[in-house]
């Protein structure tokens, strides 16, 4: 194993994907072809930014832009920041006023990621006083567009919701303790454009960011709560195509994937789970009428917070307490297991087939998962004294890895 001490290899890097639009980049598969250095040091360091505060919100990024949000617990708001993704300086930023409310002590007022698009980014946010969460949409030069008021939100942890924009709609997955709704929101005006209400079950909040999944007809949102299990509605309509209820046993946190994208194959194999070692596979149904069914289920330490990534043929599934286990993509069967000795609540990537997780203790650890664990490097990001986790997904553009550490991003790449 390589470590941050020993001398650089440089590699030539390629010109990669240049957005990252919403949590874990495009389609949420967290997988980009983009060659980065193994180690993260000071030698492959092009600019770190202070932020005005800390949060556990991921960046999203497009083209020369990059957003990000950060809370001031002092003056009871959190900010939009863009900034520069070639350079790290701050373009603009915009204040919202979220007051007090209920937090867990891993949770902040700046949990939501946003989500962006050639015409506008929206961050999701939470108006403690009025008890009401909220959705605002930015144009990228920091213009207000509109505010959406989503709705009143009972929480046991606090709020955290990641949008999702998908051909200028702004889908959303608000179900909570009491009664909520998934519903696609008109970015253009701000106004709904269609809503499906779900009631809560008064036990447990999803935190899942939802997925757009292609099919034979158009599309389908695909959500997973405790109160209801995993369903999937018409992106157009609303109206739910499929659902397997009473198949979450606790709060869902893990977001939905399609663990067979980037293969090549037109099936599509969505995994799910929550807390409680519950994680599987569900094969949509391709014809109308058809059900939804259960492909296969992990067993082992299954991944509560950090949603797992695939390359299309391999699954890894990382859990809290940082069991590593890779499953074969369409059969689940168990390839290799391994213990990261770490802890995790940021999702990992992939990058130029590597596998990229950073611990929540701050460290970078780069493994080789083509056959097996092969650990790269591991790089001691030092997150700083504002904020004791790092729990940010990082984003992948540009050729470039842009890391949130507390109140600070730092941007690596080979030079």
């Amino acid at each position: 194993m390589k470590t941050c001490i020993l001398p650089l290899i440089l590699t030539l890097s390629t010109f990669a994907q240049d957005t990252w639009p919403r949590f874990r980049g495009e389609d949420g598969t967290g997988v980009s072809s983009a060659k980065l250095p193994t180690e993260l040091a000071e030698d492959t360091l092009l600019w770190s930014t202070k932020l005005p505060g800390p949060g556990s919100s991921s960046p999203v990024i497009w083209k020369d832009k990059l957003f990000v949000t950060s809370e001031n617990r002092d003056k009871k708001t959190i900010a939009l920041i863009c900034l520069d993704a070639r350079s790290g300086k701050t373009a603009w930023s915009k204040p919202l006023a979220v007051g007090d409310y209920h937090l867990h002590r891993f949770n902040n007022t700046a949990a939501s990621s946003p989500a962006v698009n050639d015409k506008a980014v929206v961050v999701s946010w939470f108006d403690g006083p009025s008890n009401k969460a909220m959705l605002t949409a930015f144009d990228h030069s920091g213009s207000k567009l509109w505010d959406y008021v989503i709705g009143k939100a009972k929480t046991q942890h606090g709020f955290n919701l990641q949008p999702v924009i998908h051909q200028d709609q702004v889908v959303l997955a608000h179900i909570h303790m009491e009664d909520g709704f998934v519903g696609s929101v008109s970015l253009k005006t701000g106004k709904d454009t269609w809503k499906t209400n779900y009631k809560g079950d008064g036990e447990k909040t999803s935190y899942v960011t939802p997925l757009v999944r292609k099919t034979s007809t158009g599309h389908e949102v695909i959500v997973a709560s405790h109160a209801h299990g995993v369903f999937a509605l018409d992106f157009a309509t609303g109206k739910e195509n499929w659902s397997l209820p009473g198949t979450m046993k606790q709060r869902t946190i893990v977001s939905p994937i399609n663990v067979l994208a980037g293969s090549g194959s037109k099936d599509s194999l969505i995994a799910v789970g929550c807390k409680s070692g519950v994680y599987f596979t569900v094969r949509p149904p391709v014809k109308k009428g058809e059900a939804a069914e259960i492909a296969w289920r992990m067993k082992g330490k299954t991944p509560y917070v950090p949603t797992p990534v695939s390359n299309g043929k391999t699954v890894f599934a990382l859990s809290d307490g940082g069991m590593l286990t890779a499953l074969d993509a369409k059969s689940g069967d168990v390839k290799w297991t391994r213990q990261m000795q770490a802890n995790f609540y940021a999702s990992p990537v992939i990058a130029d087939g590597k596998l990229l997780a950073l611990s929540r203790e701050g460290e970078m650890i780069t493994a080789d998962v083509s056959d097996g664990y092969q650990e790269l490097s591991r790089c001691s990001l030092s997150p700083g004294p504002e904020s004791e986790w790092s729990d940010a997904t990082p984003a992948i553009a540009h050729g470039k890895i842009y890391i949130r550490l507390g109140a600070r991003i730092d941007c690596f790449s080979t030079k």
